[in-house]
């Protein structure tokens, strides 16, 4: 790496951080070129580099003539209400496309089968695609859907966006609940190899089982990338506390 590619991702690192750390708000508009030469003691290429890269990656948007201006980068789900990935991304405002990979029926592993309430002699459809937000890649979605239920899906493979609204529309299936189990993780080397993106960058992984009257429908496998999609919950009331547990005064 070059000494001026090394200053730009300096500079690019520096002020993603502090865009992921709120310290200039959504909206905020980032000081201009001179006063960021300064404070990075670097050229203006440098930084010109530096904010187009934030620009590409959903950070800010750049306007000639009045300045560079803090994205709001993050979708954020909440998990109240049973929406799909590719909807709470529309309902953010981003541009929403999707690469497929493959589309095939098989017969499911044993995991699977068990998410699906099925045996392994059934039939399942194996979905796996790319998502696009403004044209970054964002997350690699696989999808597991009971074959019986969807007859002729592949034919009409290049009809699903959300998957949740293709259901309810070609085959009138409404999905009424799920169950999420999150995690985390890094990518791997077929992250890298489908998407392009960063090495060893951080994901969310979730692994979601939907359903329609507490029938298992669907088995979804989401690797998103972390720092463009985050969950939010809303809690309320404390539990009950246990008969056995006693007050102390202290």
């Amino acid at each position: 790496m070059t000494r001026v590619t090394l200053r730009y991702v300096l500079v690019y690192s520096s002020i993603r951080k502090q865009i992921e750390n709120l310290e200039y708000a959504i909206g905020d508009l980032l000081p201009p070129e001179p006063e960021l030469q300064k404070q990075f003691g670097v050229s203006r290429v440098t930084v010109r580099k530096a904010i187009e890269l934030l620009a590409r990656q959903g950070f800010v948007h750049i306007q000639q003539g009045r300045g560079t201006s803090v994205l709001d980068y993050k979708a954020t789900q909440n998990l109240q209400f049973v929406t799909s990935f590719s909807e709470t991304l529309q309902e953010r405002g981003y541009v929403v496309d999707h690469r497929l990979i493959s589309i095939r029926t098989e017969h499911p592993n044993s995991n699977v089968a068990a998410n699906l309430g099925i045996t392994k002699d059934d039939s399942i459809v194996r979905i796996e695609r790319v998502a696009y937000a403004d044209k970054m890649p964002i997350a690699i979605m696989t999808n597991f859907l009971v074959a019986d239920y969807v007859p002729g899906i592949e034919k009409k493979a290049g009809m699903i966006k959300s998957l949740y609204h293709f259901l309810e529309d070609e085959y009138s299936i409404f999905i009424d609940s799920a169950k999420d189990f999150i995690s985390a993780d890094v990518t791997s080397e077929k992250d890298v190899e489908l998407t392009g993106m960063l090495a060893g960058a951080p994901l969310v992984t979730v692994r979601r089982v939907s359903y329609r009257n507490a029938k298992p429908i669907e088995l979804a496998y989401l690797r998103i990338v972390a720092n463009r999609y985050e969950y939010s919950v809303y809690t309320k009331d404390r539990p009950p506390r246990s008969h056995n547990t006693t007050e102390r005064s202290v």
